[in-house]
């Protein structure tokens, strides 16, 4: 028995070690992945983070900023799609994905072109979870 606590124990680190390599936060019940951003050279920027609600009521992100541009929209597409999101909706045990050419965040009036390899925070804050603080990482593709 003691050993198989032992087991577990070490397993557990495990997955929380690759959940600290992956970027990866939670606040609440909303649990947060590898954020990351593509890079650019104008005053526009996408960025992305996959979004899980692991609780039992639904949640809303309702609003995102970060000192690197002056706001930060909620958008479903890639084209210039009508006005911004008022929130994304977190349903209980649904993931909610962000890729280029869907759901994302647009970076506005970036104060300085993202590079590769660059990191910045933005501030996520949910409806009933409160507020994360998310590192970004600039990069071609999630996890390069």
């Amino acid at each position: 028995m003691q050993r198989r606590n032992v087991i577990l124990g070490l397993a557990a680190l495990s997955l929380g070690a690759a959940r600290a390599q992956a970027h990866s936060y939670k606040v609440g019940d909303i649990e947060i992945g590898h954020a990351w951003a593509l890079p650019s050279e104008g005053e526009e920027a996408q960025a992305f983070c996959p979004l899980f609600n692991s609780g039992s009521a639904p949640d809303e992100l309702i609003a995102a900023r970060s000192s690197v541009c002056t706001r930060i929209e909620l958008r479903r597409n890639n084209a210039y799609d009508g006005p911004p999101l008022s929130s994304f909706v977190l349903d209980p045990g649904r993931p909610l994905a962000m890729r280029p050419t869907a759901r994302h965040f647009r970076l506005m009036g970036l104060k300085e072109p993202l590079p590769l390899d660059q990191r910045f925070t933005v501030i996520l804050e949910f409806r009933n979870a409160g507020e994360a603080e998310v590192a970004f990482h600039v990069e071609k593709t999630p996890g390069e």
